[in-house]
């Protein structure tokens, strides 16, 4: 069976997609709520029947990249598939499927440590620090090379700014929108933003030789 032109473009999106809603599917529906909390969260987590404890960051590697494919609602997993699927293959089609599993990875990294940082052991999830991170690099990338990937309308990189500051003054969590991830929000787009510019800078500099 043919895939849809679309997913052949941008498998890498696709599969953050598919992935994604998979890890959800079971983390939700089939009963998996506690394997996979204790195998993909940031931290080593030991569940009883008094509650959970939270562990340091050891030697699990993964670690630094799974918490992006644990979402807790419905409406979490489809906005985040929805931003990644519409970031994501701008960037693919723009720059290839190897620059965005790169770009991911990174941004994976980066986010979840700094989630970390700000809040400590703790459990959180999702995928919003890596859709940060795209909207980022599509924004500094085209704005230093103009034409680069397939730009983004202005009206959605200010909602996503404003959703940005919004949850970074507690206004999300006092309407009832439970917890925020603000640090992996924030280190999503500062390290999108960066490697944007330093990317654009590049392709500019070796397209004027």
């Amino acid at each position: 069976m043919r895939l849809p032109n679309s997913i052949q473009r941008a498998p890498v999106s696709f599969a953050l997609v598919a992935l994604s809603s998979l890890v959800f599917l079971g983390f939700k529906e089939l009963g998996l709520y506690g394997p996979l909390l204790q195998l993909f969260n940031f931290v080593p987590l030991e569940l009883t029947s008094r509650g959970g404890q939270l562990g340091q960051p050891g030697g699990d590697w993964w670690r630094f990249v799974t918490p992006t494919l644990l979402h807790f609602s419905w409406m979490h997993v489809v906005f985040n598939c929805l931003w990644i699927w519409e970031f994501g293959r701008r960037i693919e089609v723009g720059l290839g499927s190897v620059h965005l599993l790169g770009l991911y990875l990174t941004s994976a990294v980066f986010s979840n440590s700094l989630q970390y940082f700000v809040a400590g052991p703790s459990i959180f999830g999702g995928m919003s620090g890596v859709v940060y991170a795209f909207m980022g690099f599509i924004w500094t990338g085209n704005a230093l090379r103009p034409g680069w990937m397939e730009p983004l309308p202005p009206a959605i990189v200010g909602f996503m700014l404003v959703w940005l500051l919004v949850g970074m003054v507690g206004a999300l969590e006092i309407l009832g929108a439970g917890a925020i991830a603000n640090g992996a929000h924030l280190g999503g787009l500062i390290i999108g933003v960066s490697l944007g510019g330093a990317f654009g800078l590049m392709s500019r500099s070796s397209r004027a030789r």
